[in-house]
């Protein structure tokens, strides 16, 4: 019996050995990726529409000047960019539905010839533009506890998402604690901010500074917040940047603090993100997946809706935060 068992093995093995995988994704294996905001902040709110093949430029249909001699360097992302879907989101509360219109392509600067120098124009893309798949709201305005219903149809599919906009607390006020460096390191500014939490039900929060190093975001579940928040970090969320802050330094005239209301899987969502960013790739990491994400249809990425509470400051004449 042991000797059979042992053949029974060899074969396996030999045979594993002299099979061949094709592990390559088939180009037309690409699904629809959506990246999509909406707040009660003023608008136009953005909806970006990529495929999830990984590209290292493309060329647009053309500029609005009908030039298509130009190569466009995509963002660092450096995915293909989706410009002939439709996109429509709904207040369901109100019933309203706003088509949104694609973004501006770019802009021609020209300049004439002056100073021993020859006339010359540039091709200027917009952060938020067409050649990127940004498509833009018209006339929807973001309040608090409705929820808003995202469609979108892309080569005779159609993708939906629905999201609640949880209300987002009040600040009472923000402190700043100045913190000196070690020898030869900049001071800087620790915001703390002060709010009532809600008791008796679950809430999650994004927060968002003005980046320095890191990454801007952090993410926060209140399961272990108190009735009244006195004095949160707000750069000590969840983030893959764990060993950096975004910390105002001494010498910085203006920084700005947004506190966002998230839904539950909005926050599964971004710490689905974050796990991967900390995953290293070794042999006791857990496996590359998926983030949990509220779109059908097989589509990846998430539809968000927050309220938000933005603070800007400025440093007045002598060197004091003010907001």
């Amino acid at each position: 019996m042991r000797n059979i068992f042992l053949v029974f093995i060899l074969t396996i093995a030999a045979y594993s050995c002299t099979k061949d995988y094709d592990l390559q994704l088939k180009s037309d294996q690409s699904r629809l990726v959506v990246e999509g905001t909406i707040t009660n902040q003023n608008g136009p709110y953005v909806v970006r529409l990529t495929k999830s093949r990984f590209e290292l430029h493309f060329e647009p249909n053309g500029s609005s000047m009908g030039d298509t001699s130009y190569n466009y360097q995509a963002p660092n992302d450096g995915v293909e960019a989706i410009q002939d879907a439709e996109v429509y989101i709904t207040d369901k509360n109100t019933l309203f539905t706003d088509t949104l219109v694609k973004c501006p392509v770019g802009t021609w600067h020209y300049f004439e010839a002056g100073n021993n120098h020859p006339a010359w124009s540039y091709f200027e893309v917009e952060d938020t533009s067409i050649v990127w798949g940004h498509y833009k709201t018209t006339k929807l305005k973001g309040i608090p506890g409705h929820t808003y219903a995202l469609t979108i149809k892309w080569q005779d599919q159609e993708y939906h998402a629905e999201s609640y906009m949880p209300p987002v607390p009040a600040l009472d006020s923000v402190q700043f604690k100045l913190v000196q460096g070690d020898i030869g390191k900049d001071n800087h500014n620790i915001p703390l901010i002060y709010f009532k939490e809600p008791q008796n039900e679950r809430n999650y929060y994004l927060f968002k500074t003005q980046a320095v190093y890191g990454w801007p975001y952090s993410i926060l579940s209140d399961e272990y917040l108190k009735e009244y928040v006195n004095g949160l970090d707000v750069c000590k969320g969840v983030t893959p940047d764990y060993w950096l802050t975004n910390y105002p330094y001494d010498h910085t005239d203006s920084y700005f603090i947004e506190m966002h209301s998230i839904t539950r899987e909005a926050y599964e969502y971004y710490k689905a993100l974050i796990q991967q960013f900390k995953t290293d790739g070794g042999g006791y990491s857990p496996s590359p997946a998926s983030p949990p994400t509220n779109l059908d249809n097989g589509a990846l990425g998430f539809f968000r809706t927050s309220a938000v509470n933005r603070v800007d400051f400025k440093k007045n004449e002598n060197h004091e935060w003010t907001w």
